[in-house]
């Protein structure tokens, strides 16, 4: 009993310092992200309206380059598809910048799943860029443009999304 009871004295001393002795400029190594949008699906010669929702996260590698995945569903009610995302994402400010709004830019490869994938190639392209506005220290928004580039088997058609977040780090 006294060695535990020496042990959490010693923890309890130890935890201001080891508190104190963490950076101001700390680079964040990891984000995740939740989202929902809306977005546009061309049939039959017009655009109609989709809701996007969905979730990621995303780790730096090095110098604002950071490898990103997402999984969500794009549709309406009756009609979607599951969309599964991997992206490289370029940071065009460093996560230890003073900044509270940092812009960014992705692109990658999109799988298509789900009943209704017979509208779309299974395989799609995505780009897109927007920003992350951090008014709190692990806690933003994220505020992001999404075009998924379905190269199919007549014609290409986008699938281009307006999308608004929370960012966690």
């Amino acid at each position: 009993m006294k060695r535990l009871i020496a042990a959490a004295a010693a923890l309890l001393l130890i935890m201001p310092a080891l508190a104190a002795a963490q950076e101001v400029d700390h680079q964040y190594r990891d984000e995740g992200y939740l989202f929902i949008g809306q977005g546009t699906y061309p049939f039959n010669s017009g655009l109609y309206g989709v809701g996007h929702i969905g979730g990621g996260g995303g780790v730096l590698l090095f110098k604002g380059v950071s490898v990103e995945s997402e999984l969500g569903a794009m549709g309406r009610p009756g009609w979607g598809v599951g969309l599964f995302s991997v992206d490289p994402s370029f940071r065009l400010l460093p996560s230890a910048s003073k900044s509270k709004v940092v812009p960014f830019v992705d692109a990658g490869y999109t799988r298509a799943f789900g009943n209704n994938t017979y509208t779309f190639s299974e395989n799609l392209f995505n780009f897109g860029g927007g920003i992350h506005y951090w008014p709190f220290k692990r806690l933003g928004m994220r505020l992001e443009f999404r075009d998924y580039v379905d190269h199919g088997r007549v014609v290409s058609s986008h699938y281009p999304a307006l999308r608004v977040g929370l960012a966690i780090r």
